[in-house]
């Protein structure tokens, strides 16, 4: 479906692992990380680069802000959109610099659309 793989970062290993699956059926590429910090290390050895971040905003290490804040600001990752994963009913996308987001608990459909609107080829 796409050229470009898409990252989940997600400490929930059982919802990374959910979440992989779902967008391995659908046919996507994944690539996964645990926290911000592994998502960014995982970032800098990725070729090519994802077309798409699907983030959690509540990790250890380095929360979703954080890494947010990391990669705006890179000139190599900068471009790459963002789609957080978010328990509130109105997160601040302006003021993280994500595209969009899915609420949690996630709703499947949902994960696929946005993935459908916001994944660069």
């Amino acid at each position: 479906m796409t050229a470009r793989p898409l990252l989940v970062v997600d400490d929930d290993a059982d919802l990374r692992e959910a979440i992989t699956d779902v967008l391995r059926d659908a046919g996507y590429e994944v690539i996964v990380a645990s926290n911000g910090r592994h998502a960014l290390e995982v970032l800098a050895q990725a070729a090519p680069l994802p077309g798409l971040v699907l983030l959690d905003m509540m990790m250890p290490v380095l929360d979703g802000a954080g890494f947010l804040a990391e990669v705006r600001g890179h000139p190599r990752f900068g471009g790459i959109p963002v789609v957080v994963f978010s328990a509130s009913a109105h997160p601040n996308l302006q003021g993280l610099g994500a595209k969009g987001w899915v609420r949690k608990p996630v709703d499947l459909d949902a994960l696929l659309e946005v993935v459908s609107q916001h994944a660069q080829r």
